[in-house]
């Protein structure tokens, strides 16, 4: 990798076909679809709204070969090499590095909760088999919540070059800039809903899923180029996403968003629900006003 990733970073939505399998036909529609609403940075198959934890470790690999292959090079890509098993997370990382992706992105094992200091030991694990500088991702909603010291112990492992914070608990996220970030250990990178405050902090950016990165860029460029007013007019877009009348998750708010755009991701893997009409609607809604791209 030529330069540091900061930014917006986008995971890449994962296409299922009518019948619950991956879609790896459709892989390409969809980076097209993150790359044109906008972006700094990737991810293929590492976070919680890809569905990770629902994927085969072949099918990972799948999603991350056609990622790379339809990305070409345009942006960084970040391969997902998560697994509760070591030795999975170690064929994940050789096959990524076979696939020239530019990092890693690596949550916490999830299925039993891990120690603080296995954790640790999981971390050390990875960045001993690799030179690709790793993003350390923090979703209590997919695995256990790293307490903010186990998050410092672990940047401070020589090739953890960037954290992710996924809460939104401030006192947290400041604690992780201050300890992580400013003292020199790594990249600190946060969440949509607090993009704005992260950087006035001296974080890094924030790993947002499409749609929602169309806002994210302007609030990135506004707040790059000294636009205050215009980087907190578009930090606003997110006080309304996902919008009330949504009752699921991230993932399917992003996959109705992404076929409402003109990609047909699918729905989320069975047997998680998927948004209901007043949803689709409200989403459909949100995509006008903010000006999102259609394929």
């Amino acid at each position: 990798m030529t330069s540091p990733i900061t930014g917006v970073v986008a995971p890449v939505v994962t296409p299922i076909n009518d019948q619950g399998n991956l879609a790896p036909d459709r892989v390409a529609d969809s980076v097209a679809f993150t790359m044109e609403c906008g972006c700094h940075a990737v991810v293929a198959s590492g976070t919680g709204v890809q569905e990770t934890a629902a994927l085969a470790p072949d099918e990972r690999k799948t999603l991350i070969s056609e990622t790379v292959a339809a990305v070409d090079g345009e942006v960084p890509v970040l391969a997902g090499v998560s697994y509760p098993a070591q030795s999975v997370v170690s064929d994940l990382v050789s096959h990524a590095e076979e696939e020239g992706v530019d990092g890693l992105l690596a949550m916490p094992p999830w299925g039993m909760p891990p120690s603080h200091d296995a954790i640790v030991r999981y971390y050390e694990a990875i960045a001993e088999e690799t030179e690709l500088p790793i993003l350390v991702y923090n979703n209590p909603a997919v695995t256990v919540d790293m307490a903010k010291e186990t998050m410092r112990d672990v940047a401070r492992i020589d090739g953890v070059d960037y954290v992710k914070e996924s809460s939104r608990d401030w006192q947290k996220v400041g604690w992780l800039l201050e300890r992580i970030h400013h003292e020199g250990h790594a990249e600190v990178f946060t969440t949509m809903d607090v993009l704005l405050s992260t950087l006035q902090a001296g974080g890094s950016g924030a790993v947002i899923p499409a749609p929602a990165t169309v806002p994210a860029m302007r609030v990135y460029d506004a707040y790059q180029s000294g636009d205050v007013e215009s980087a907190v007019a578009a930090q606003r877009s997110f006080g309304t996403f996902p919008p009330d009348e949504v009752s699921t998750g991230l993932t399917a708010v992003c996959k109705t968003a992404t076929r409402l755009s003109g990609v047909d991701v699918g729905s989320p893997r069975p047997p998680y629900d998927d948004v209901g009409e007043e949803g689709r609607e409200a989403i459909d809604a949100w995509l006008d006003e903010q000006d999102v791209p259609k394929l």
